[in-house]
């Protein structure tokens, strides 16, 4: 087990709902036969996890924060929606005269006090993982037995033949490659997991599937009228967990959470919350709860072992606004943002861009939050598309400014669907809205993959209690009861407004966002992330360095907002003497970025002949990376070892002793 240095920890919640359809095939449905538990051991931070929403259970070992005087016992994603529930059609079962209710269904799958088991076929009703989404053959590298864990990046064994979200792509499926954020391939950090979940098999509210006539005897709710065997709300949600091990991320986990409403119906109010217990690690008598609605964070802190805390940021809220319009939820100066939207308007010039700006944001706004308008790339070059609301994103580096792009001037952004590029690794050739001059979902800094895209809002439920309160009898089963629990943890947020509360033993909390529309054939994304930090002062450091590299789309572009300027990042490009010199076999070789760039690093013999390219021509982000070289190939002597990032040449000696 790792050595967890970190005793405070946050969890940053960001959401956005875009225009987004499932691109999974129909015949790809969870089941409880999918169910897989892993580990994620990217950075200092581990914890175990289920493919059903689930992370950190209490008792399976490792907890976040195992070791550590602050410890998670568990941590559960839902979503509820109001609907309406028939009777009046189905009066040979609810009598004649009954009316239609209000149902409130909670899609849910948290321990086994959260676990909604079917009293007619006792099968589960809640979040199961979809199948296609892991190696369900998977087998134990040291027992040589069957264990299928969810896919996670440094395992290929975990991966499935082909990936069921990618089989639209040029490369059908990325056989063979992980399914990335940034691109077929390619690992944003140091270690990413992915599954998919649904509701479907929900059928609290059914007709007539696992029994004769309804399910409930509060009405029926079919979000399909095609298909009857769809239970729940519709919803299917992907998760991806992100882990960074550099000397700033490792200490952070960041998850995805992206719930498509693939229904037939659109849910007019839907709400998405987490569920928290803190565990046994508080003492009551001087531990604190505190609640900041102005920053949207949440602080559980004290005492008398520790002067340690925990702290839950929600960083963004995003709904998709119409542009007709033009709101600014988050009061950033842009109006109707969006990470699912079309490229929008080329214009070429800073007077067109200009001109643009001032007709459809609010400057004065916009130059308060941002940096200088000359800082934006795309104002840079002078040409953007409207779609890349917050001008970062370049198809090519324009390094003599003639507007046309040259021989030695690379792709910047304008790599495609898979996110790759000819600097990239195992690079296949150019694939859909590859170096076309548009922006394209899939590249960096455009759409999805730019976190800066989109309207944002703040918490709007909050409530925290205690753990015997929440998982009391059938309390976590009982939609009913939940969602009641919602709605008084939305209309009594303000009373955490007024400074810190004591805490109950064995505090548990709920906290979310809604109520919001997710139409039929629309996403909502919410990314939450969780740091540790040592204590109090680091923890707000660390707080504003977790926001900066969300910001920056997790180092691949440059920064644009001063928080991100904040973030304690190199302020140049550098290489460090490697580590041992001399070495036998292997030594570390260190190199700092001040920005997202291609690097190249290569070892030299003396005569100047290449005897290894330790990296050709890949993207890094901002930031510090270690590299480890083996030169058991190579015989004793003096080499060199060059780096070059864009026309930066650095290039110092090392020595192998053999």
């Amino acid at each position: 087990m790792k050595t967890i240095l970190s005793l405070s920890a946050f969890i940053i919640f960001i959401s956005s709902v875009t225009f987004a359809q499932s691109t999974i095939p129909n015949e790809y449905r969870g089941s409880f036969s999918e169910i897989a538990r892993g580990v994620l051991d990217g950075n200092n931070i581990e914890t175990n996890f289920r493919n059903h929403g689930e992370m950190s259970r209490w008792g399976d070992i490792p907890q976040l924060g195992d070791g550590l005087t602050i410890q998670i016992d568990g941590i559960g994603y839902l979503m509820a929606a109001r609907v309406t529930g028939e009777r009046a059609k189905w009066s040979q079962y609810y009598g004649d005269g009954v009316s239609d209710t209000t149902l409130n269904p909670v899609i849910i799958n948290y321990r086994d006090s959260g676990k909604k088991i079917s009293p007619y076929t006792g099968e589960l009703w809640g979040w199961l993982p979809l199948n296609g989404f892991h190696n369900p053959d998977r087998k134990d590298p040291v027992r040589n037995a069957q264990a299928p864990i969810p896919a996670i990046s440094d395992d290929p064994t975990s991966w499935p033949a082909v990936w069921p979200d990618r089989l639209n792509q040029t490369d059908a499926g990325w056989q063979g490659s992980w399914n990335g954020f940034q691109g077929k391939g390619r690992v944003n950090g140091d270690q990413e997991t992915f599954y998919v979940m649904d509701d479907h098999s929900d059928r609290e509210y059914s007709f007539g599937v696992e029994t004769e006539g309804p399910h409930s005897e509060l009405g029926v709710y079919h979000p399909s009228a095609s298909d009857s065997t769809m239970g729940g709300l519709g919803l299917q949600t992907e998760v991806r967990t992100i882990q960074f091990n550099d000397l700033i991320g490792n200490d952070m986990l960041f998850t995805h959470y992206r719930t498509t409403n693939i229904s037939e119906k659109n849910l007019s109010e839907t709400w998405a919350a987490f569920l928290v217990d803190f565990g046994l690690n508080f003492d009551p008598d001087d531990s604190y709860f505190e609640y900041n609605n102005s920053k949207d964070y949440m602080l559980l802190y004290g005492g008398s072992n520790t002067n340690a805390g925990v702290a839950f940021i929600l960083l963004e809220h995003s709904i998709h606004e119409s542009g007709a319009f033009k709101f600014d939820n988050d009061n950033d100066g842009i109006k109707d943002e969006s990470k699912f939207n079309e490229p929008g308007q080329y214009l070429e010039g800073k007077a067109a861009i200009d001109d643009f700006l001032n007709n459809n944001y609010n400057m004065n706004r916009f130059n308060e939050v941002y940096i200088d308008l000359e800082d934006f790339p795309a104002y840079r070059n002078e040409r953007w598309w409207t779609g890349d609301e917050d001008m970062d994103w370049i198809a090519y580096d324009d390094f003599n400014q003639n507007g046309m792009q040259d021989g030695d001037e690379p792709i910047e952004h304008d790599l495609g669907r898979d996110g790759l590029g000819p600097a990239h690794e195992n690079y296949p050739g150019p694939d859909e809205g590859e170096n076309d001059g548009i922006p394209t979902q899939g590249e960096p800094n455009f759409g999805e993959r730019d976190m800066l895209e989109a309207e944002n809002r703040g918490i709007s439920l909050l409530d925290i209690n205690t753990r015997p309160f929440y998982e009391s009898g059938k309390n976590l089963r009982d939609d009913t009861w939940l969602f009641d629990r919602m709605m008084f943890a939305s209309e009594n947020i303000g009373n955490y407004e007024n400074g810190p509360v004591t805490i109950d033993y064995e505090p548990f909390m709920m906290f979310g966002v809604g109520p919001f529309e997710l139409k039929q054939n629309e996403s909502s994304t919410i990314i939450m992330a969780v740091v540790f930090a040592d204590d109090s002062t680091e923890l707000y450091k660390k707080i504003e360095q977790a926001i900066a590299i969300y910001e920056s789309d997790y180092g691949q572009t440059g920064f644009l907002t001063p928080t991100e300027k904040e973030l304690e990042l190199p302020t140049q490009v550098s290489l460090s003497q490697n580590y041992p010199n001399p070495f036998n076999p292997s030594t570390t070789i260190q190199f700092s970025l001040n920005k997202s760039k291609n690097v190249t690093l290569s070892v030299f013999d003396v005569t100047g002949r290449l005897v290894s390219e330790v990296i050709s021509r890949q993207q890094y982000s901002a930031g510090i990376h270690q590299i480890s070289f083996d030169g058991s190939s190579l015989s004793s002597g003096l080499y060199l070892y060059r780096l070059e990032v864009g026309q930066q040449v650095i290039t110092k000696k090392l020595t192998l002793i053999k």
